[in-house]
């Protein structure tokens, strides 16, 4: 039974009979915790339905037929759950954590051991383990999922890219991607970001995944985007890696700069090796080789490594359009980036953000924002 079936039954309950109610409530809740949530509730709905039960006629009548009606919803509605879309994934081989919880989920030791002991194996194996990586934010409604999904088929050609980690997603187009880049991929999505939300497409033929994490604390008033990781294992070398996808708060910028140095500090510990990518809305300006202070709030420390581009070109562009005239109001800046953190700032990585003919300007179908890649092996 639900917790919302479970506070009504015990409403009814105690407004008849207090015993009655303490024994259901110990049936359905075996936790202290959880009695305590269903009952203080419930106790103030039962001061209702006794105030008039003796002096009125048809109370008892409608309690009694109270406790049956609300234990049928219950059970019609324990089937009504609506499931989330397929993302090819298996949720019995899929083990989540959200590391908001650190200090009292129980889950969140089993990920700190996990950690340490894939940091073991990895560090045993024998061999060279290279990845190839795409990121890219495709501009959620302002682009076409259409022209965005063809493109994504180009990109990843003869399947170039082992993972593919995209911004500003719009939910319904989740599935789209992996039948562009083909059903062998599978992938896993933000639950936060309302429209503009993120997800990771990994190529199954060669990674198995053993979790995916949400760092929640991170979504700051729950109202931005938690990073998104998925720690994988590659089924040849048998190395294990976290890759994290970012879109940091674009107009608040003391949200952002809060993001970035909570992220920093989440990086300082890891174990494993990270790869981070994403549209982090850093400002770097190519001349002045400085970024906004979200910036230098996440590069403190060198907890970080920053893989720069081979070539730094622009990777994203805006005209205002409240006073268009065709140029880019941000010429020779960035707001897509790779870092590294954990064993993987050892690693050889390349990046190149990718120049196709005509992407920019961008029009109504097409995106925003370059991609690009990152090439990083052990």
């Amino acid at each position: 039974m639900n917790f919302i079936g479970a506070f009504f039954f015990v409403a009814t309950a105690l407004a008849c009979s207090r015993q009655f109610a303490a024994k259901c409530v110990k049936a359905f809740y075996p936790y202290s915790h959880q009695r305590w949530q269903v009952v203080s509730l419930a106790f103030g709905t039962s001061q209702i339905l006794t105030t008039d039960f003796n002096s009125t006629p048809h109370m008892k009548s409608l309690v009694l037929f109270f406790i049956p009606a609300i234990c049928l919803l219950c059970v019609l509605n324990s089937g009504c759950n609506t499931a989330p879309p397929s993302t090819g994934v298996d949720p019995k081989t899929v083990e989540k954590s959200d590391s908001s919880n650190a200090s009292n989920d129980p889950q969140e030791s089993k990920t700190e051991s996990d950690s340490a002991k894939a940091k073991t194996q990895s560090a045993s194996t024998e061999g060279t383990s290279s990845y190839k990586i795409l990121s890219w934010n495709i501009e959620s409604d302002g682009a076409d999922a259409g022209v965005i999904c063809e493109q994504l088929k180009e990109l990843n050609k003869d399947d170039k890219y082992d993972v593919v980690a995209l911004t500003e997603v719009l939910p319904v187009d989740l599935s789209k991607h992996r039948l562009a880049l083909g059903e062998h991929y599978k992938y896993i999505f933000s639950k936060t970001g309302f429209n503009d939300r993120m997800q990771i497409l990994y190529n199954e033929s060669k990674f198995s995944m053993i979790r995916q994490v949400d760092l929640n604390k991170i979504n700051i008033s729950k109202r931005y985007r938690a990073p998104m990781l998925v720690h994988l294992k590659d089924r040849d070398t048998k190395t294990q890696f976290m890759v994290m996808v970012n879109h940091l708060a674009r107009k608040k910028a003391e949200v952002r700069q809060e993001q970035a140095s909570m992220l920093k500090e989440w990086g300082r510990d890891q174990s494993l090796p990270i790869i981070a990518v994403g549209d982090y809305n850093f400002d770097y300006e190519f001349e002045t080789e400085k970024g906004n202070p979200a910036f230098n709030n996440f590069m403190q420390d060198n907890i970080w490594r920053w893989v720069k581009p081979t070539e730094f070109v622009d990777t994203n562009w805006y005209d205002d359009p409240e006073s268009p005239d065709g140029k880019d109001d941000y010429p020779g800046s960035m707001l897509d980036f790779a870092f590294v953190a954990g064993p993987a700032k050892e690693w050889d990585a390349t990046c190149n953000v990718i120049v196709r003919e005509g992407d920019f300007p961008d029009d109504e179908k097409t995106s925003d924002h370059r991609p690009f890649e990152l090439l990083i092996s052990k």
